[in-house]
């Protein structure tokens, strides 16, 4: 059977994966928190799985962090961040309850609590709500969820995604000195409606500007814009004004990114390889999704630019400058097309002509058939394949396509009609054991 195991990201043994959660570094440890239910494909009971590592390289699968085990979160432990603070380390998260009655769980019939839960790193416990549903702005629905907690200068901040009564999407913006009480400082919104509901906020402060990365739920196509049924993006704050939004990643499976800062002080970013509610399906039979290739994200030229950490870069060089290669399941491209491309790995395509990149999924992607990115010239191009997907970085990481593909064969066949240089690409290895 072809389980199409991918050998280069993170996924789960067995069972569902989706939003990264918790991402940052306690005591010289990398965490990767992550939405989980080992005992089932569609994820009908969300917990935290997560991982550790040091290196981005060798990971321990350390089995489930949080499970649902209190009434405040009795129908999922909900996306959320974690932040090391001395020896503890602050997990916040969203716990859902759906009430019994005739309700439509927007309006009524829904509590999101924000629980906050203390870690050694390896168990959690003391979870508590902080705030709920009437802590929240009486122009909020239901759906108030996905804090992400950082450290300020004046103490600490949460965003959390909100859908308001007139469905509208804003993020709410919490501060506190003490981790425990938490006070609405602003709310972000855009000046134009942008989708009903801002989902998995992160605020990010570069020196010059602060970037809101969240997913809108509810933008409408238009054109090559808005291709996916969510889309996920960016917006450049202002005085509480969201602006200038840009999508982040334009392929038929990213959603839900999530950032920290490490050790070195990068900004390395992490997103589910996943969408909800698509039209197209995954094969795999025993585990579901996966996370995107850590990324390192900069703020450069007035946009956000990504770049797959020097930790997986390819050191290994199969083949140079050239047209036409035969390569392993799990490989990288880089080239240099300019003024057009044509590129055909098996079955997957990938053109860029007059302006336009093309990726096309359609004999290889389960139901996926194109996604585009309207660029005006394609300097580099960067392409990392796995077993069952693909992660494409344009101009230095000013564009990004990251999607699932499933080919039936276990070489693959490249040409172009320009020329690349083909790697092998890095495997990662994870060990696994229970939390005690």
């Amino acid at each position: 059977m072809n389980d199409y195991r991918l050998t280069s990201h993170l996924a789960p043994k067995r069972g569902w994966l989706n939003d990264p959660n918790g991402l940052c570094v306690h005591q010289g440890v990398i965490h990767i928190f992550y939405q989980a239910d080992p005992d089932s494909l569609t994820g009908k009971r969300k917990a935290w799985g997560h991982f550790t590592t040091t290196d981005f390289v060798h990971y321990t699968d350390c089995g489930l962090a949080i499970e649902p085990t209190e009434a405040f979160e009795r129908h999922g432990a909900y996306s959320g961040s974690a932040l090391s603070v001395g020896d503890q380390l602050h997990l916040f998260y969203t716990g859902n309850v759906k009430e019994p009655g005739d309700h439509d769980f927007i309006r009524s019939g829904r509590q999101h609590n924000t629980i906050h839960a203390l870690s050694n790193g390896k168990t959690v416990d003391h979870k508590h709500v902080v705030l709920s549903n009437a802590d929240y702005p009486d122009f909020c629905s239901c759906h108030v969820r996905d804090p992400k907690v950082n450290k300020i200068a004046e103490g600490y901040e949460m965003v959390l995604g909100a859908r308001t009564l007139d469905d509208e999407g804003c993020v709410l913006r919490y501060t506190s000195m003490d981790l425990e009480h938490w006070q609405l400082n602003a709310v972000l919104r855009s000046q134009n409606k942008m989708g009903y509901m801002w989902e998995c906020p992160d605020l990010l402060h570069f020196d010059d500007v602060d970037v809101l990365l969240c997913c809108p739920q509810g933008l409408t196509r238009q054109g090559y814009h808005y291709e996916n049924v969510y889309d996920n993006g960016y917006f450049l704050i202002q005085q509480d004004q969201a602006k200038t939004y840009r999508t982040l990643d334009y392929g038929f499976d990213f959603y839900a990114p999530q950032t920290f800062e490490d050790s070195r002080g990068r900004r390395i970013l992490i997103g589910w390889m996943g969408l909800p509610d698509t039209d197209y399906t995954i094969p795999t039979k025993t585990w579901m999704h996966a996370l995107t290739l850590p990324r390192q994200l900069r703020y450069e030229e007035g946009q956000l630019k990504q770049r797959v950490i020097d930790e997986l870069q390819p050191t290994h060089l199969l083949t140079a400058k050239t047209t036409q290669a035969q390569a392993p399941q799990a490989c990288v491209l880089k080239m240099q097309p300019q003024k057009s491309l044509t590129l055909a790995i098996d079955t997957l395509k990938i053109q860029y002509a007059d302006g336009l990149f093309t990726l096309d999924c359609s004999a290889c992607g389960e139901g996926r058939t194109q996604r585009h990115v309207e660029l005006p010239n394609l300097d580099t191009l960067e392409l990392y394949l796995d077993v069952s997907s693909v992660e494409i970085f344009l101009n230095d990481g000013q564009f990004s396509l990251t999607s699932r593909c499933f080919f039936d064969t276990a070489i693959r066949t490249i040409q172009a009609d320009c020329e690349f240089d083909l790697y092998d690409a890095m495997a990662i290895e994870i060990e696994s054991r229970d939390i005690q």
